[in-house]
């Protein structure tokens, strides 16, 4: 299965880049072909179109409020067709709003057609470990 694994990340630190990194692994482990996207990046050309589950990460961006990245929605709009594929929403533990945020990132998505399938907040490396293996 291609599995797109994007990052919404300002400023990633190396903490961030580990949890990612050991997320893709473990997906890939499970037979999955895993493509790493940094979302902020300006992707003109990235279809998400080829991808069989899509999933998308981010964190909060301050202490309180649950706010999203406006780049998410704007993203995945000019991305290609994702309704109807599997995906899921995952937010990297931080400050006091990271579950608002995570609900917030599924209503983002499922008003894109993405069908969730999973849902977390990663903590640290080990949880990112399970967490990948349960992308896909």
């Amino acid at each position: 299965m291609r599995v797109a694994l994007i990052a919404f990340i300002d400023k990633p630190d190396r903490r961030v880049q580990n949890i990612m990194q050991k997320m893709a692994n473990a997906a890939a482990s499970k037979g999955n072909q895993v493509d790493a996207i940094n979302g902020n990046e300006d992707l003109v050309n990235t279809r998400l179109t080829v991808y069989d589950y899509i999933a998308v990460c981010t964190r909060p961006q301050g202490l309180f409020g649950g706010k999203l990245p406006r780049r998410i929605s704007d993203f995945l709009a000019t991305s290609g067709t994702i309704s109807g594929k599997k995906g899921c929403a995952l937010v990297l533990k931080s400050g006091f709003s990271s579950a608002k945020t995570c609900k917030n990132l599924m209503k983002a998505l499922e008003a894109e057609g993405l069908m969730l399938d999973y849902f977390d907040i990663v903590g640290d490396e080990d949880h990112a470990a399970l967490v990948g293996k349960k992308i896909g």
